[in-house]
């Protein structure tokens, strides 16, 4: 099979059934958080095709992004026939297994569409390699027996679940939100924090996030550690002032929306002003460096220029690069660095 971005997402979906990740997922959900589960770790059952503006919204807020698709057509995966004794392919079994029972499995998942699934895991690797990522698929394995013995008959099981959410009438109490049509619809584990979270974040005006590929701001996110710290702090403290009454709630984002747009105004500032001053005094260690070679070169009649610029060129250029780094270093600590350098990639729709 080539490897191309079904590949990937069938890939994906097999180790996670073969893993037993969707057991694994679960037990860590239902811990409480006197147990170790973190108040900003958030599970998100979207019901929309796309997840690209949910993930770019949610991790920005979230320690942990637990989502879930669930809903999709039942998509095929694997054919598998183990035998029960040897637990080898029956076509390779010793003599002695001639008449044993043979399991044979059958993989599935909810997935309306493999290109599309094996598209978003590619672009959100960083992310999902970091565990600040977990894309809980929907899969299913159905098994039945075989019998080799003569005259025998097979016996069957039906779904057994590997990994699933549940939806409906009694959702499962270890998913936090259900989200549609970029709005959350409910509230399965009536978290009011985690609720607060995420629901007024759908609704800001952000259009640095819209326009950035979501293969640029998951590799952003994960290389800018700091920023992102800096971000998510400021941002999980203005989501959980906004009000719950929905008129209240719409001021408040009017003005959480303008203090951000500002917010990178006066970051992309600050950068540059940061870049220029670095580029000039690199530039005149720089101008000093090479007069300095000159005069070692060509004798003392050029030590006038030298006296000129200043001696110690190349010590003055390596404090400069400090200073600039250090000086970045500090900009990275606060709140609206990241959006302003999501902004940098992002496209004008």
């Amino acid at each position: 099979m080539p490897d191309d971005a079904a590949d990937h997402a069938y890939r994906y979906l097999i180790d996670f059934i073969d893993g037993n990740r969707g057991e694994e997922i679960v037990r860590e959900l239902q811990r409480t958080d006197g147990s170790g589960r973190r108040p900003f770790d958030v599970s998100v059952a979207s019901l929309d095709a796309d997840l690209s503006f949910l993930t770019k919204r949610a991790t920005l807020v979230t320690a942990k992004l637990v989502l879930s698709q669930p809903g999709g057509e039942h998509c095929y995966l694997a054919h598998r026939e183990i035998c029960k004794r040897c637990g080898a392919d029956p076509d390779h079994c010793g003599p002695g297994c001639r008449y044993e029972d043979i399991r044979i499995d059958q993989l599935f998942a909810e997935c309306d569409d493999l290109d599309r699934l094996g598209a978003y895991l590619r672009d959100c690797a960083p992310l999902l390699e970091l565990g600040q990522l977990v894309y809980f698929p929907q899969t299913f394995r159905r098994s039945h027996l075989e019998s080799r013995a003569p005259d025998a008959e097979s016996t069957s099981s039906p779904f057994n679940s590997v990994g699933q959410i549940e939806l409906g009438d009694n959702p499962d109490r270890t998913l936090d939100l259900i989200v549609k049509g970029h709005r959350v619809v409910d509230v399965p584990s009536g978290d009011p924090v985690k609720a607060r979270l995420v629901t007024p974040l759908l609704q800001l005006d952000l259009p640095m996030l819209e326009g950035t590929s979501l293969r640029d701001y998951c590799a952003i996110l994960t290389q800018e550690g700091d920023a992102l710290a800096a971000t998510q702090a400021y941002l999980r403290g203005r989501m959980l002032e906004v009000d719950t009454d929905p008129d209240k709630a719409l001021v408040q984002l009017a003005k959480l929306d303008a203090e951000i747009q500002e917010g990178v105004r006066a970051a992309r500032a600050e950068v540059g002003r940061v870049s220029r001053r670095s580029a000039v005094q690199a530039a005149g260690a720089a101008v000093a460096t090479v007069a300095a070679t000159l005069v070692a070169v060509e004798g003392t009649h050029l030590a006038p220029v030298l006296g000129m610029l200043g001696a110690g060129g190349f010590f003055s250029a390596v404090l400069a690069a400090d200073q600039y780094a250090d000086r970045r270093g500090e900009l990275r600590q606060r709140p609206f660095y990241l959006l302003w350098l999501l902004s940098r990639r992002s496209v004008p729709a």
